[in-house]
């Protein structure tokens, strides 16, 4: 068992306060944190970090860190990403006080610029010294951004991830969508995205720390991210009224970031969590459980919790949490050696895939001379469903005037789609 997991696993019985900080990263970051609304969940805190001294002082926000004096001298990066990572290797040390003793830490990101793409990167590698869990909600930039910007946080979404335990991406093009404004403003749309954070960082921090109809601690949500690395599935929904509880449902299902082009086929975990009123009775929760196990349901399993709000009657808020972890996730992938077999006359060498049992043709000799019976190939043939992206993640995109015609219309120009 490697370091990571002997340390989710080895606290000792004592009782003691969850320590939990969420720290916004750059403009956007601090911007989103600067708008969380954590009323009754305890020592929960709040932190900034940034380039721009004038912006990190208009945030409310007691704990804020400036990093790079001594070279932006408090100016900002400029969306400059080379300056950026000298900035946040500069004051290293700084990032690793303002993380120490935590269990766990909530990064906010804005990724396409300098500070919060570089910044992010450098306090997450500081972090992954340390036995806290690491989540990442991370907004993407709008296409009409450029394609730049939208490189830089493809790139810095891939480091993340291999750094931090769960990192949910929120595409800003995707999160527009919930707008019911036709001309929705920018300040609005970028609203949207610090709402849906809100959601998320409420959700995990009341499941956590508030006393609930089914209560879960801190080691439940260590093991759904008890490895690095990995895709993480996010979503929530909200409902009221007299069938709040399919329409909660039916809301959940149709949300747009569980559709995302890059969500992974099958789930290793899930967390579920439900904020509900005292009508939210445990056979209710079962029939819900059983609609979201039978839709999202994982390889092994799901968690949940259930917290009652007195304040609500007829109301419900929903959360999931899902994460697909990498194959041979905490150990080194071992060298396969090809192996020649001989069948009906071909001789075909074979590599073992990752799944063991399935041996994969990847070449074939010349058919021999005396026969040419037919033979069956699965030479194109993926391993297991969701996985065709796998092998082609690192070809170029299909980019036709800056534009990536991989997305969808709809989203490169900005139209508006219903979708409930």
């Amino acid at each position: 068992m490697n370091k990571l997991t002997d340390t989710f696993y080895s606290r000792d019985g004592t009782s003691r306060d969850l320590k939990i900080k969420i720290i916004g990263i750059g403009g956007a970051g601090t911007n989103a944190v600067d708008g969380l609304k954590l009323d009754d969940l305890g020592d929960v805190r709040l932190a900034a970090i940034n380039t721009d001294a004038q912006a990190l002082n208009q945030s409310p926000l007691a704990e804020k860190l400036i990093i790079g004096r001594s070279i932006t001298r408090g100016l900002g990066c400029g969306g400059e990403l080379e300056i950026g990572k000298k900035v946040a290797e500069s004051d290293r040390d700084a990032l690793a006080r303002m993380i120490a003793d935590m269990d766990l830490i909530i990064l906010v990101v804005g990724l396409g610029g300098g500070t919060g793409s570089a910044a992010s990167q450098v306090l997450a590698q500081v972090a992954s010294k340390t036995d806290a869990l690491v989540l990442v909600f991370a907004t993407l930039p709008f296409s009409f951004e450029g394609a730049r910007r939208k490189k830089i946080a493809e790139e810095s979404v891939g480091e993340l991830r291999q750094l931090v335990h769960g990192l949910i991406p929120l595409p800003n093009d995707v999160l527009l969508q919930e707008g019911e404004e036709e001309d929705t403003s920018v300040l609005n749309a970028f609203a949207v995205a610090d709402r849906w954070i809100g959601r998320g960082i409420n959700s995990l921090c009341a499941m956590l720390l508030k006393t609930g109809l089914i209560n879960q601690d801190f080691s439940s949500l260590s093991s759904v991210f008890k490895n690095r690395g990995g895709k993480t599935i996010f979503g929530t929904s909200t409902a009221t009224g007299e069938n709040y509880i399919q329409d909660a449902l039916e809301d959940l299902f149709i949300c747009p970031l569980l559709h995302l082009g890059d969500r992974p086929a099958k789930l290793d975990h899930i967390l579920v969590n439900f904020i509900g009123g005292a009508d939210l009775g445990i056979s209710k929760v079962n029939e819900i459980m059983m609609k979201v196990g039978k839709r999202f349901g994982s390889r092994e399993d799901i968690i949940f919790g259930a917290v009652i709000d007195e304040s609500r009657n007829q109301s419900l808020e929903l959360c999931i949490l899902g994460k697909a972890d990498m194959e041979g996730a905490g150990r080194p992938e071992p060298k396969q050696t090809p192996k020649k077999t001989v069948e009906n006359g071909l001789q075909i060498e074979t590599q073992i895939s990752r799944d063991t049992r399935t041996p994969r043709p990847v070449h074939r000799s010349k058919i021999s001379e005396k026969s040419s019976p037919k033979v069956d190939q699965d030479e194109f043939t993926f391993i297991e469903n969701g996985g065709e992206r796998g092998y082609f993640e690192k070809t170029d995109r299909n980019e036709y005037n800056n534009e990536d015609l991989d997305v969808p219309t709809y989203l490169r120009r900005g139209i508006k789609i219903k979708i409930k």
